[in-house]
């Protein structure tokens, strides 16, 4: 999906993996063992309904009148069940988030002693399911137990009904036994298939919601394969009368007729208050966002026209907050070329972004793990390997959002260091703040908010 998509509250990570967790694993629940006990019910219940017409057509006519009731309070199960599991799903979704949230910011919590807060609030979120489910329960018991009233209900009124046709002449014996034991079959068959009914009501919510999420379509789909690709690549870029609000922030407005021109080779550097938009244009230029009037060129062609995936693998982003995967450093670092990174396309990148001597001095190399969200490495450490992330696919485009804003003076100039040699050669466009960063540009545009 855009990015424009995940801005949305009802798609935060938390909400997805809740669905990607719960919703698939109660669809496996009825296409599974349940599915198996279905089928093997409803054949049991058909072989049990031709062998006791077999036996007597009246009697049987007769007696499965009351098995039609069982299949009534299966259908009133299945609509109480329904309803209670769509209000439970929610709530336990949003639980979901309060957990994942929790773990995420761990370090967060633990620091402001907030753990007995959190706690507080999962079970505040939680306790809107746990009424819930005791409806369910109270729902479903009654229910199975209502299930075998009706099936003795059944044996009594076959066994009933069978002597009085014995004592008129209509039958005998054996047909009576016979009929009363093919419908006892099917009645079993139906009762028994009760059974599945609750996971049936959670899988059918659970359905809904896993293709309610896979139907949606992309606005911006980077597996379009209809755009332009250009075969002498330069890195000219050029923002003509552009005007854009976020689809989340439609009454707040970032750019109004906003124009910028880079050439090949230069170094452009975006100023301003935070909150002016300079991340913003990244954004848009990478097609995170499309704009609402104007156009972006790169080299001479409308953005829009060109394959989404080639157009993002010929830049490079490094972000004001690098987020490295929990793997290691040569991982995090061939992540940034499509396919495989070979060994000395790693090597090279951490060379020019200054951070292999970093990394050979650690006791595992470039097989160091770097932990959640590279929390084993220091700021400074971590923009280093995004450079070199950013570096390992030649990219023709450099995007630098903020580099050095959140390190000291030590790291900063060891990673302007970096960012000297990296953006020779190649269209660069630098968001920062700070003198050291953008005295050396070709070009700096002050964007007012």
């Amino acid at each position: 999906m855009e990015i424009s998509w995940f801005d949305k509250s009802e798609n935060s990570s938390g909400l997805i993996g809740a669905k990607l967790s719960a919703d698939a694993a109660s669809v496996r629940g009825l296409v599974g063992d349940n599915l198996s006990l279905l089928v093997q019910n409803t054949a049991s219940a058909i072989c049990g309904l031709v062998i006791a017409f077999m036996g007597n057509a009246q009697l049987a006519c007769i007696v499965l009148l009351l098995l039609a009731l069982i299949g009534i309070n299966g259908y009133v199960q299945i609509k109480l069940v329904s309803r209670f599991t769509a209000d439970t799903k929610k709530q336990y979704e949003d639980a979901f988030v309060v957990a994942s949230n929790a773990v995420g910011s761990i370090r967060t919590v633990a620091s402001f002693c907030a753990e007995d807060k959190v706690m507080e609030l999962y079970e505040t979120t939680c306790e809107g399911p746990r009424r819930a489910g005791i409806k369910i329960g109270f729902a479903s018991s009654a229910a199975f137990g209502s299930s075998f009233f009706l099936l003795f209900l059944v044996y009594a009124t076959s066994f009933y009904v069978g002597a009085r046709f014995i004592d008129s002449g209509k039958t005998k014996f054996p047909n009576v036994f016979q009929v009363f034991l093919g419908l006892s079959m099917a009645a079993m068959g139906v009762s028994q298939s009760g059974s599945v009914v609750p996971d049936s009501g959670k899988a059918k919510a659970a359905a809904a919601s896993v293709f309610a999420l896979l139907d949606q379509e992309s606005k911006i789909n980077y597996t379009d394969e209809s755009g332009t690709t250009l075969s002498d690549v330069k890195g000219d870029i050029k923002f003509s009368h552009v005007s854009f609000w976020y689809p989340s922030r439609p009454d707040l407005q970032i750019f109004a007729d906003l124009c910028l021109e880079i050439h090949y080779g230069q170094t452009a550097a975006l100023v301003g208050e935070s909150g002016s938009g300079k991340s913003t244009l990244i954004s848009l230029l990478l097609r995170f966002y499309d704009v609402d009037s104007g156009q972006i060129w790169f080299d001479g062609v409308e953005i829009q026209r060109l394959k989404v995936k080639w157009l993002r693998q010929q830049m490079g982003l490094v972000s004001q907050e690098p987020v490295l995967c929990n793997d290691t450093i040569r991982a995090n670092i061939a992540y940034g070329k499509e396919g495989n990174a070979t060994e000395a396309e790693v090597l090279a990148a951490a060379e020019l972004a200054n951070a292999h001597k970093f990394i050979s001095a650690l006791p595992q190399g470039y097989d160091t793990n770097v932990g959640e969200r590279g929390i084993q490495l220091s700021i400074g450490q971590k923009q280093r390997v995004a450079i070199a992330r950013a570096m390992v696919s030649d990219p023709k485009v450099l995007l630098l959002d903020e580099v050095t804003s959140a390190l000291d003076a030590e790291s900063e100039k060891v990673v302007q260091d970096a960012l000297d040699r990296v953006i020779v050669h190649r269209t660069a466009i630098m968001v920062a703040h700070s003198l050291p960063t953008i005295q050396g540009a070709d070009i700096i545009a002050v964007v007012i908010n």
